[in-house]
């Protein structure tokens, strides 16, 4: 949905709800700042901050007062809110007519399309949705993990394996530093 009808929507639903008696007016919104969303005691910036509103924690909306305006590029209307036990004002360019999805649900997990154990460390193939695909040096331990055609995350970190210049001599003493796949975790 795009923002003019996500605002489009949310204005239907609040003038809808403020015309209803008051059994009828529960509309819950969600909190849409990423850093969270100040509620204040009076419709303005200098008001005193009462809380803080978690990203996409619901709230209910009991008011909303005129006229529009823009801050922070985003177009609202000062609305009255109740958050958990505090009521106070939030500007509701910030408020969501949907929760957020979270990020887990959101992240495009890779998967291990094959494991090679090299000469200076183990291959690991990973096969993005959308068909990125990418190859990484892992510790040797991570080949023998029953990871193939699985959905993993993985860590990784500053490691050192055996130089190109080495032509897979373990003798040789040439290193070279790579970020190197040091933990994974199959995806369920």
């Amino acid at each position: 949905m795009n923002r003019i009808a996500a605002l489009a929507t949310i204005t239907l639903l609040i003038t809808f709800t403020l015309e209803c008696t008051p059994e009828e007016k529960a509309i819950t919104l969600y909190g849409g700042a990423p850093s969270g969303l100040i509620i204040r005691s009076e419709p303005n910036t200098t008001g005193e901050k009462l809380g803080l509103i978690k990203h996409g924690d619901p709230v209910e909306v009991l008011e909303q007062k005129e006229p529009s305006l823009t801050i922070q590029g985003k177009s609202g209307k000062w609305t009255r809110v109740r958050y958990e036990s505090v009521e106070g004002w939030v500007f509701g360019g910030f408020l969501l007519a949907n929760p957020p999805q979270k990020a887990e649900e959101k992240k495009e997990y890779p998967t291990v399309t094959s494991l090679d154990a090299g000469d200076s460390g183990c291959y690991v193939t990973l096969a993005y949705p959308g068909g990125k695909v990418e190859t990484w040096y892992a510790y040797f331990d991570i080949c023998d993990a029953p990871i193939l055609n699985k959905k993993i995350t993985f860590t990784h970190e500053k490691g050192n394996v055996l130089a190109d210049s080495c032509q897979g001599d373990p003798e040789c003493p040439d290193t070279k530093e790579v970020e190197l796949i040091n933990k994974v975790t199959v995806v369920k």
